[in-house]
């Protein structure tokens, strides 16, 4: 899974519907940075997600 930070806020690549980030080519990360805040519409476990 990728990942990437906008204004200190980690989301994932590629956003998931329910968060409205827009990724505009900032740096692709394969590990999540410390100092950090997790986007809940990202990060989060929501009903009707795959495991």
């Amino acid at each position: 899974m990728l990942y990437f930070v906008k204004e200190n806020k980690l989301h994932q690549y590629p956003v998931p519907k329910r968060c409205k980030e827009v990724y505009t080519k900032e740096q692709l990360r394969d590990t999540i940075p410390h100092g950090v805040e997790e986007c809940v519409y990202c990060m989060g476990t929501w009903p009707g997600d795959n495991k």
